[in-house]
């Protein structure tokens, strides 16, 4: 394949970092975007020089030129699409969460390897430099044989953009689903780990947020570290932090830099540098017909993390996720 043709599946505010994205890419071009608001369509199609606007996503598959596309809609409308575009013959790029269920990401990975397309989760917190050199390093056994790791990211937040976010039918618990899919997925990652047993507690504190807006997460992973995440949008106190705790030392993983021993290793953030690794990604594994990183098949661990957070969190109890 020469020229890969991207479909954009949705044009609200990421968008704007995948469609810049695009465009740095060599061989890569945007030819149609589809968002239910014309408007906003055809402002990104202005904004990108994009030639075919619709507004239903339907049509976007329909249409012979495009090869793949990334689905960039509120997170309960992930599988409909992504599956649909993978029974069209299109790459699916999806944005995170995957899903808002276990049984919908199962029904993605199935309908992609039918298919025969690429199927990867837009897991941008691997893509970004810190978290990169911060799994190098733990490889490379700078810290010895991982133990625990703690995870902790805490703000205060009020309104968001994205009125949606506040609906847990639609976002599948903003803080579980919206930053869980990220923190959860760099606790596996960084040490290549698979979930076994899930505990998890909530709280829903603020009531704009009509779900737990404080959530904490006990997790172990399968022949390794145990693993602690907690998350809360109503603390003035800000913390975005991961400690990693191993046989011979500690690391501390921020988001510019890792502290370990008696070492600062600084990795300065180019966000859209990250976003244009990560499209990157995607493009290498339709050229080279290969798996990505973030596969659909590995997000699956993520996945299933989530979901045993949320059954543990309604039915208090631990639960095995290792048999989800």
């Amino acid at each position: 394949m020469n020229e890969i043709a991207i479909g954009a599946i949705g044009c609200g505010g990421i968008a704007g970092a995948h469609l810049p994205a695009y465009r740095h890419i060599d061989g890569i071009r945007t030819v149609a975007v589809c968002d239910i608001n014309e408007e906003a369509a055809r402002a990104r199609a202005e904004e990108f020089d994009v030639p075919a606007v619709y507004t239903d996503w339907r049509e976007l598959l329909a249409d012979d030129r495009v090869d793949a596309v990334s689905v960039l809609l509120p997170h309960h409308l992930h599988c409909e699409v992504a599956v649909a575009a993978a029974q069209a013959g299109k790459h699916v790029l999806t944005e995170k969460p995957m899903a808002t269920s276990l049984a919908e990401t199962d029904s993605m990975i199935a309908a992609a390897d039918a298919a025969g397309v690429v199927l990867m989760v837009g897991q941008i917190l691997r893509f970004r430099p810190a978290n990169i050199r911060a799994r190098e390093l733990i490889r490379a056994g700078a810290i010895g044989e991982v133990r625990n790791i703690l995870r902790r990211r805490l703000a205060l937040s009020g309104e968001f953009r994205s009125e949606w976010a506040r609906r847990p039918e639609e976002a599948g618990g903003w803080v579980l689903y919206g930053y869980g899919a990220h923190e959860v997925d760099m606790i596996l990652w960084l040490v290549d780990g698979r979930p076994e047993t899930v505990f998890a507690q909530g709280r829903a504190v603020n009531p704009y947020w009509n779900d737990m807006d404080d959530i904490t997460m006990q997790l172990s992973l399968v022949d390794g570290p145990m693993a602690t995440y907690e998350h809360s949008l109503n603390t003035p106190f800000g913390a975005w932090e991961c400690m990693v705790i191993g046989t011979e030392g500690a690391m501390m993983v921020e988001s510019e830099r890792i502290r370990f021993g008696d070492r600062v290793v600084e990795e300065p953030l180019d966000s859209p540098a990250s976003w244009r690794a990560q499209v990157g990604e995607f493009v290498r594994a339709i050229r080279e017909g290969v798996e990505p990183g973030p596969s659909g098949r590995n997000v699956r661990h993520t996945m299933v993390a989530l979901e045993a957070a949320r059954i543990s969190m309604r039915d208090g109890v631990a639960v095995d996720a290792s048999a989800l």
